[in-house]
């Protein structure tokens, strides 16, 4: 995959996670944990999340204000312990993240009072008793990073085959100045005007496997392919459509992956592709 494309499903995974833990207009209230008089102390507090976070750092518990919570969205009881919200006053826009430390029974949050004043920046709502706020999930970034990476990572199961034909097809572009309408290839519709370094950086093959994009969605996009009998490897560039349900490899790459001459005596090879940054 091109970087903006592997950026691109990483931002999109983590978008959709985010989406299903954020809630509108919900009712915050305040509570007096004032915990800065207590040490922090989940303990002495008496609140729902000690079971588990009592032993947390110091550095940890004080980090954020605190909070119960009991919103429409995102997780409750012990999933929900520890976790931190952006809590948004919906009438000033003022912001603050806080951790959740406690369970509630309003239907959305029960701030600390020191958190609820921080983002009553206009004193209305300690004169009604209640904010309305939007939240929304927020994770550590150790939290980011491997969701990004689980993204990223079956994104890339999608998008690579074992044991896959691959045939040799006389493109041979070195002879015609890497020109993609001279090859009649499928994609000089959309690649011919490349720069020439761009059509020659790579080895052609024409596309046609099991899992991955087709059609124009394939073109330009690179593969790694390894013969399976050798473990020889070589990165090509799609540039055509092929009908073996596999790959039809110039034959100037199908001979770098032959090394022990099998492929070419039984007139293909069995190989892994997988589709790579180029």
């Amino acid at each position: 995959m091109e970087k903006v494309s592997i950026v691109a499903m990483a931002m999109l995974c983590l978008a959709v996670g985010v989406a299903a833990q954020s809630a509108t207009d919900v009712r915050a209230t305040y509570h007096l944990y004032n915990p800065q008089d207590i040490g922090w102390d989940y303990i002495r507090a008496s609140v729902y999340c000690a079971t588990w976070d009592a032993n947390k750092p110091l550095a940890w518990r004080s980090q954020y204000g605190w909070t119960a919570f009991c919103g429409p969205a995102g997780p409750h009881g012990q999933a929900s312990c520890g976790k931190c919200l952006r809590v948004t006053n919906r009438a000033t826009g003022a912001a603050v993240t806080v951790r959740i430390v406690d369970q509630c029974a309003n239907g959305g949050l029960d701030l600390d009072i020191n958190v609820f004043k921080q983002i009553d920046t206009n004193g209305i709502g300690m004169f009604q008793g209640h904010l309305q706020v939007d939240y929304q999930f927020i994770m550590e970034r150790v939290s980011i990073v491997a969701i990004a990476v689980l993204c990223l990572a079956l994104g890339a199961a999608a998008q690579s085959a074992n044991n896959v034909r691959a045939t040799y097809h006389l493109y041979n572009p070195q002879n015609i100045g890497w020109d993609l309408l001279a090859a009649s290839a499928y994609c000089a519709t959309w690649d011919a005007s490349k720069p020439l370094w761009w059509r020659q950086k790579y080895g052609w093959t024409a596309f046609c496997g099991p899992a991955g994009p087709h059609g124009q969605a394939s073109c330009g996009k690179c593969l790694r392919v390894t013969n399976i009998a050798t473990g020889a490897q070589a990165t090509v560039r799609i540039v055509d459509q092929c009908a073996n349900g596999g790959l039809d490899l110039d034959v100037n790459v199908f001979n770098q992956l032959d090394t022990n001459g099998q492929g070419y005596k039984q007139g293909h090879l069995q190989v892994n592709y997988q589709f790579v940054n180029c």
